[in-house]
């Protein structure tokens, strides 16, 4: 009982002790507990207050700087688009021409050739050709050049040009489809021939040779039109005397038998018989069959006569002897008719 007095009484001495203390600080100027509450809530205040402040700029600093580095970028984009790094290269022209496709035959007359042209340069050349038979169909850079047997070869030139220089190059296309040329070959009979005595008689129904009745000298005149083989080239001649009729001798005693160039035309006459040799063009035994030769000086006098005004190769023929006489009454020797007597040329066309 003592003891709960005395702890009663102990509380009651606490809680005087507790509001004097207080009055006290109240006269002091010390701010009571309540104001420590109220401070501590407007330091949150404020502290919000400058939390959202810093919000709204810290925002606002990041749009502006997001929008100064988009215009910086398009700006420097502007820059580098307008204005190159480095001056553009300029190079000179070069050009060089190969045939891709061909030599091709079209028909038997054109062959075609297809040619590719390597260009270079900077800027871009333009190029020209000096022919192109497919119209451009190949391209800018492709020609088709067409070259026949009468003109059997071209020089392609083509040229290229920018605005530092030019440069031209040439191909030379001949013919490449088979033989330039058809070999053919023509069998001429001829156009006059005949036989002249030392007394003037003369006849063109056959050429005789050798010894008359009445023992004087037959010679043989004969001549071949050569105007079809005008301006070919003559790869071979053959001239023949085949198949004749004999006398009762052949005449032996007159010798051998000679062929040579002579110019008896216009015409056939009794003047003939002296026409002089012009040169010699055969000698044969006077028994050999069939009379014939080939020589590079035939080729020779059929062109030449071919490209004169009167276009004929005319022969002369007779025995060596000529001066000697055979039997009174008796012919002897040989006669040819026109059919037994050819000029085979072979020639290019």
């Amino acid at each position: 009982m003592k003891k709960n007095k005395i702890s009663i009484l102990i509380a009651l001495l606490t809680v005087v002790i507790f509001f004097s203390v207080a009055a006290i600080c109240n006269q002091c100027g010390i701010t009571p507990t309540t104001t420590t509450i109220t401070e501590k809530v407007d330091v949150g205040e404020t502290t919000a207050a400058e939390t959202t402040a810093a919000g709204e700029t810290t925002a606002a600093e990041t749009t502006a700087a997001k929008t100064y580095a988009a215009e910086t970028i398009a700006a420097e984009t502007t820059a580098k688009t307008t204005v190159p790094t480095e001056p553009a290269v300029k190079e000179a022209p070069t050009i060089s021409l190969a045939i891709y496709e061909g030599p091709t035959p079209v028909g038997s007359d054109t062959c075609y050739y297809r040619v590719l042209a390597t260009v270079t340069g900077k800027p871009a050349p333009t190029i020209s050709f000096s022919k192109d038979d497919s119209g451009g169909a190949w391209g800018k850079d492709r020609v088709q050049v067409n070259i026949s047997k009468s003109s059997p070869s071209y020089t392609l030139t083509a040229t290229v040009k920018n605005s530092v220089g030019e440069a031209t190059d040439s191909i030379v296309l001949n013919w490449g489809c088979g033989p330039l040329t058809v070999e053919k070959t023509i069998v001429l009979n001829p156009s006059i021939s005949g036989t002249v005595g030392p007394a003037g008689g003369v006849t063109t129904d056959w050429l005789a040779i050798g010894d008359s009745i009445v023992n004087t000298d037959w010679r043989g005149r004969f001549a071949f039109d050569v105007s079809p083989l005008a301006g070919k080239e003559i790869v071979n001649a053959k001239l023949k005397l085949a198949n004749p009729d004999y006398g009762s001798d052949p005449c032996n005693f007159k010798g051998d038998i000679v062929i040579f160039y002579n110019d008896f035309l216009p015409g056939l006459d009794a003047g003939d018989y002296y026409s002089p040799a012009l040169a010699s063009a055969g000698i044969f035994a006077w028994c050999a069959e069939p009379l014939e030769f080939s020589t590079d000086v035939l080729k020779t006098k059929i062109a030449e006569k071919a490209a004169s005004a009167l276009k004929e190769l005319q022969f002369g023929i007779g025995y060596e002897n000529n001066t000697t006489g055979g039997l009174p009454g008796v012919a002897a020797g040989r006669v040819y008719f026109a059919n037994d007597i050819t000029l085979t040329v072979t020639y290019n066309e």
